[in-house]
This record gives C-alpha cells, structure tokens and sequence, in this order.
C-alpha cells in the first residue's frame, strides 16, 4: 500500500502530493496494484481515508469523521477492482476540473460519488487508446515497414502522451509526418548518397541492413555503381 509507510498525516499528504505530481493513468492502469489485493478492507480505507482528508485540506472543505469513514468505504467498494492510485487520480480530477463541473449536489459525499462513473469512463477511453497504439505498434514491427529505427522509437512516445488529461500544447507525434520525411529521404538518396566517402558508404550500408530494405538496397547500387567505374588494371602481357 503506498501510504503505509507514512507515519503521520504531513507525512502521508507528502506522499500523495509527490504521486499525483507525476501520475497518469497510464501508471496507474500498468504499475497500479489492485485494492482488492493490497489485503484486508479496514487497512485499505484508512489509505482512501488519508486521500480524501488530502483533498479537503487542499480545498478547504471540512467533513465529520464519521462522513469520511463511510465515503471512505463506498469508494472502497466502487475501486476494489482498481488502484490506490485511481483513487488519488480521482480528487486530483475533480479538483483541476479535469472530469467537468456538475451543477447539482446533495452532499459532498453524493458529489464525489457522481464524478465516479464519470473517471471509470474517462479510464476506459484511455485504456483503449493504449491498447489501440499497443496495436499499431505491433503491427508496424511485424510488417517490417520502412521507417527506420529512429523514426519507430519516436512512434511508441504516443503511448507516454495519451494519459495525461490536458495537453493541448503540446505537438502530438504524427506518424503521417515522420513517413512523409522517410519518403523524402528515399527519394533523395540516390544523389545523397553520391557524396558519402568510400568508408561513410559502407557504415551506412551496415547501419541501414535490417532499419530499412529499400534505403540499403540503394547505398548497395551506389557502392557497386563505384566498383564499375574504378578503371580495371592491364595485364602485363597486353
């Protein structure tokens, strides 16, 4: 449990200020432990305890003990099949109006039960983005396409983007672009490659070998095309 450690409640508000710094929902879909793993219900609400009582003295909202408790163990039972760290996602969410404002409430315990639903499904979209570039991912390595390797890593940074709620100003990768420049690259190598001198030509034969079939294929042309043209030696008897 990730506030079990923590002996007391600055210690624990530390904590879960340092963790949802970072946290995306990335983590918590494929680092978080489940609740209903971490061991007995009790132990478990009193860590929902310590994020809900986190969430208050950011906000400035005072509930009685006995109102935490019971919030506490409704959210136990809506996440045991989730994460500590969804839990802290959740308030964090709220708080930065990430999961929208709703405009009418009971209680605080009602409003926090309404934006539940609203995260789960906020959740599920992300996990499909994931397993959908997991997907192009796989495929683009069993297609053997020919982008080269530099141009494949920078693909799997789509997976580091998707979590995070709001960032729209930040330039998505586009894979569009980086074939586009991989097109302008092949197009342009048979002359490009004019220039290399002989022990550039054969580096970059070595490199392009299993990174890229057609850019290899072209610095192999270039290297025999230079072999051709290379006048043949007479033999003494002519």
């Amino acid at each position: 449990m990730i506030l079990k450690p923590c002996s007391g409640d600055k210690e624990a508000f530390n904590a879960i200020a340092k963790i949802e710094q970072s946290l995306t929902i990335k983590d918590a879909i494929k680092y978080g432990e489940l609740i209903m793993k971490q061991g007995a219900k009790y132990e478990v609400v009193i860590e929902i305890i310590k994020i809900i009582e986190f969430y208050l003295k950011i906000t400035g909202k005072e509930l009685e003990s006995y109102q935490t408790q019971i919030l506490a163990g409704d959210l136990y039972d809506k996440f045991r099949t989730d994460t500590l760290e969804d839990v802290i996602l959740l308030f964090k969410m709220i708080r930065t109006g990430d999961l929208g404002k709703l405009k009418y409430y009971d209680s605080f315990h009602d409003k926090i039960m309404a934006y539940v639903p609203l995260f789960f499904q906020y959740k599920a979209e992300q996990r499909e983005k994931l397993i959908e570039a997991k997907k192009r991912q796989r495929k683009l390595k069993e297609d053997n396409t020919e982008m080269s390797e530099e141009a494949y890593q920078k693909f799997t940074e789509l997976q580091n983007r998707i979590s995070n709620p709001v960032q729209a100003s930040v330039k998505i990768f586009s894979v569009k672009d980086v074939l586009s420049s991989m097109d302008s690259y092949l197009e342009n190598l048979p002359e490009s490659c004019k220039k290399l001198s002989d022990s550039d030509l054969k580096y970059e034969i070595m490199r392009t070998q299993y990174s890229s079939k057609t850019a290899h294929e072209i610095l192999l042309q270039e290297q025999q095309r230079r072999k051709d043209q290379k006048p043949k030696k007479k033999k003494k008897n002519d």
